[in-house]
């Protein structure tokens, strides 16, 4: 692709009524053999424009260029495709934007310290045919009728496995993963009306870990579900099967659908629970507060694979943007708040507390337990008076002086990192 100009683009009116929230579902479908065939030939052709891009702005970096925009991209490659990748015009024009698009979306997320995602690589072609590809984009170009059926540019009529819920869909992107294509579709979600009387509790918190998988402030508790933890036995089995077995073969084959039932198997309980746990606590309070938990430094520690098989940063994803659908007021606690250490009867932390579940306040000898007295103290810290000095995300109170973390320097996570001063 040749050097584009570097333009000032005017920023387009969002598409979106006023008061609505931006959602997406996942539904499976099933595809016809024509509808599958056109499917993987643009799940192929979205990962070699993808990849090309990421050559390109390789090209530019090295050679010290000024880096191209993804619309810049989009212009060039326009230019150029029926001479140099006429394949490309097999299918929706939608399909290469969409590629191109996602490339800049890598790029604004890699110079973006808040998101910590490296950079952009290059899209692997796997055996299995994992994929996916925007098909459609537009409110004019989706027709969904209410019922399992919905419209798409050049794929037509595809079914669907279940209904989706009410709103204005405006993108659709078709996914091959697990061995089952999948529909997923961004749309905007027209406002819950607020509870009136509301009968919720005023002030709430959870606190999230491994067993039990959360804990609220009304000592209510969630059973970790540990969905790989069931299936890892069986996984590894059908996973040495598949590698002592010839690739591509039936046996290979076999092994394959057994490994994407597992998965299925696994992401369906896993995201089951944490769809009910966050849908109960959203109804259950009016005012949250949730822990900014370091998860990739937690995973560092003694048990990554149960750290990873809980989903702790799912559960504060779902939490937020399910709070601003159901008018809960969700509030982020500071990272190095130590939630379970402080007594929340007396305030005195607890600077030895290692892993127990239970332990004894040496200062006013009320015996606690450890996740329950978590979500007590972060729900006292939406009454705390502003000079407390204690700290939430999103300034709701101040901070000051304290230099005890929630766990321990074994944990592989900053313990002992003073927290900024209040800002007065």
């Amino acid at each position: 692709m040749t050097q584009a100009r570097t333009r000032k683009r005017r920023k387009q009116p969002s598409s979106c009524p006023k008061g609505w929230h931006p959602a997406g579902y996942s539904v499976p479908v099933r595809l016809t053999v024509k509808q599958e065939i056109y499917c993987r030939r643009a799940v192929v052709i979205a990962r070699f424009v993808y990849n090309l891009c990421v050559a390109t702005h390789r090209f530019y970096r090295t050679n010290r260029l000024p880096w191209p925009s993804w619309q810049d991209l989009n212009e060039a490659f326009n230019a150029c495709k029926h001479d140099d990748y006429p394949f490309v015009t097999e299918v929706s024009y939608r399909v290469v934007e969409g590629a191109i698009r996602d490339f800049g979306t890598a790029i604004t997320n890699w110079r973006d310290p808040e998101h910590k995602a490296g950079r952009p690589r290059f899209h692997k072609k796997r055996l299995t045919g994992t994929g996916s590809f925007r098909a459609a984009a537009g409110v004019s170009t989706i027709r969904y009728n209410g019922k399992r059926r919905i419209q798409l540019p050049y794929l037509g009529s595809v079914k669907m496995d279940h209904t989706l819920p009410k709103g204005i869909i405006y993108e659709a992107h078709i996914k091959f993963q697990n061995g089952q294509w999948m529909l997923s579709i961004n749309c905007w979600k027209p406002p819950e009306p607020s509870p009136n009387p509301d009968t919720r509790i005023t002030n709430g918190a959870v606190d999230t870990g491994i067993n039990p998988h959360a804990t609220d402030s009304e000592s209510q508790t969630w059973e970790n579900p540990k969905a790989y933890y069931q299936a890892e036995r069986n996984l590894a089995r059908w996973q040495r099967a598949q590698a002592r077995r010839t690739t591509l073969s039936h046996g290979w084959w076999e092994a394959q659908q057994k490994i994407n039932r597992l998965n299925r198997r696994i992401n369906g309980l896993r995201r089951n629970a944490q769809h009910q746990m966050t849908a109960t606590l959203v109804h259950k309070f009016q005012n949250m507060v949730i822990e900014d938990l370091n998860v990739a430094g937690m995973m560092q520690g003694r048990t990554p694979k149960a750290q990873a098989d809980a989903g702790m940063g799912e559960l504060k994803r779902q939490i937020t943007y399910k709070g601003q659908w159901h008018h809960c007021d969700v509030t982020l606690a500071h990272r190095f708040y130590p939630s379970s250490k402080t007594c929340s009867n007396c305030g005195e932390v607890n600077a030895k507390l290692k892993r127990e579940p239970s332990w004894q306040c040496p200062s006013c000898g009320i015996v606690h337990d450890r996740n329950i007295n978590a979500a007590v103290n972060l729900r006292n810290l939406l009454t705390l008076p502003a000079d407390s000095g204690v700290m939430l995300r999103d300034g709701k109170a101040l901070a000051a002086g304290q230099t005890t973390g929630e766990t321990g320097p074994d944990d592989r996570r900053t313990a002992t990192q003073r927290l900024r001063p209040a800002q007065h």
